[in-house]
């Protein structure tokens, strides 16, 4: 048994990873399976979804927005993001955060977006990866890439982690200074991406986290432009993200407010299936997700949501494709369709969202960004000459932190692959060096 690809060739063509195909035993492994709420001994206890609800609107109501925090995690679907972000914004609260996002910017699109599109890469003769490892963190892509380099002939430079990408390339090095030397037309490289026909930048998520992110992004803009990497129809500025949500928050503005910069402490922390959150000591944490992690283990109230196969809902991917997964199956046990349990969360904190059926919630969506209404289509970007981040000028590098992957096993890099024993087993392989 196992999970097949669906084949489309302008974004996997009939590939997935074996992680990806093999690592769907984890959806019957440690499932959150009914309401949970945190009793005085301490411990959780099994709960009805009237009285979850009810004590979770209590909460809501009874708190300052600007002491209330909302998180959403690595594979949450459009549908409920937009759902959380609207009952957040109806209850006063600006402060939302895709995790481990706290610094990525939605003001413009091609800042963030793999602009040269997947099919481009093969079109690419010469790419610079900044802080990224395909290999591990986009295999389908990587392929696109090995094929570019052993039948296109393109060349491939990296500077950011030493590794076998299947493929010859060149490192240039992992530290900052390096990268600087490149983006100020000081390095020997610089001449190649120049004399190239079509150069490509791929930058890794793990850049987009570091404290001087924007900073590094602005000189990495500005070499875009001066090195040729952006021209007429061709924008060869590319960020490669690691997690199904980030992409789809971005465009629907799942970001800080401008109030958040001077926001007291959270009192408040609302997890949308966020494993990794910052919750002050006091705070009233509630977790929605599928599976009882980290995440869950935190939460003083469990709301159970449904996995990413037993419910429809959009993604966006890397290069801002909108793409509607359809369910395979219905929620386990007590779960429901996190839009729907946010939608009845909003009634009784009273403030009711304006959407009762998937379509309506789609709609929503569309509103805001129009792609999506346009399933399985690239819109093109608009490219704003390195002027994305005009307000860094003069802050510092952070030089002494090392250009690095954002993946460092392979095998589990979100929750369910973390709890897939397949994936467990593949772990154990490679640190035994039989992987």
């Amino acid at each position: 048994m196992r999970i097949v690809p669906r084949a489309n060739e302008e974004v996997n063509e009939e590939w997935i990873s074996d992680k990806a195909r093999f690592s769907y035993d984890a959806l019957k492994r440690q499932r959150l399976d009914k309401p949970m709420v945190r009793g005085g001994d301490g411990k959780l206890h099994p709960t009805s979804w009237e009285f979850a609800l009810e004590y979770v609107a209590e909460k809501l109501k009874s708190t300052e927005p600007n002491a209330m925090r909302a998180v959403a995690g690595k594979l949450c679907d459009a549908e409920s993001m937009i759902s959380l972000k609207d009952m957040m914004n109806k209850l006063g609260a600006s402060h939302l955060t895709p995790e481990g996002m706290a610094n990525a910017s939605a003001d413009v699109r091609s800042s963030y977006l793999f602009n040269s599109n997947l099919v481009g890469v093969e079109d690419s003769d010469y790419v610079l990866l900044i802080g990224t490892n395909p290999r591990t963190e986009a295999p389908v892509l990587n392929v696109r890439l090995r094929r570019a380099v052993i039948a296109g002939g393109a060349t491939v430079a990296s500077v950011g982690p030493k590794a076998d990408l299947s493929y010859p390339s060149v490192h240039l090095g992992d530290t900052t200074a390096t990268l600087e030397e490149v983006t100020s037309g000081k390095h020997a490289a610089c001449e190649a991406i120049k004399a190239a026909k079509n150069p490509m930048v791929i930058v890794g998520s793990e850049l987009l986290r570091r404290p001087d992110a924007k900073v590094l992004l602005k000189k990495i803009h500005a070499m875009c432009d001066s090195h040729g990497v952006v021209k007429g129809d061709w924008n060869g500025f590319n960020v490669l993200h690691d997690a199904g949500g980030t992409v789809g928050a971005l465009d629907l503005g799942f970001v800080p407010g401008t109030s958040a910069e001077d926001a007291p402490p959270a009192k408040l922390v609302y997890s949308l299936g966020a494993e990794e959150f910052e919750a002050p000591d006091g705070a009233f944490i509630v977790y929605q997700g599928h599976h009882g992690d980290a995440g869950a283990a935190k939460a003083d109230v469990i709301l159970p949501g449904a996995a990413y196969t037993e419910k429809t809902g959009t993604y966006v991917n890397t290069e801002g494709r909108a793409q509607l997964a359809l369910g395979s199956m219905g929620p386990v046990g007590q779960a429901r369709e996190d839009w729907r349990i946010l939608r009845a969360l909003s009634e009784f904190a009273g403030v009711p969202l304006p959407y009762n059926t998937h379509t309506q919630v789609h709609e929503r969506l569309a509103s805001i960004a129009p792609h999506f209404a346009r399933l399985s289509q690239v819109e093109a970007t608009l490219w704003l000459n390195g002027a994305t981040y005009a307000n860094e000028k003069g802050k510092k590098v952070e030089s002494a932190l090392p250009l690095k992957s954002s993946v460092d096993n392979f095998f589990m890099t979100d929750i369910i692959s973390r709890l897939s024993a397949t994936m467990a087993k593949c772990t154990e392989a490679r640190a035994n060096g039989t992987a």
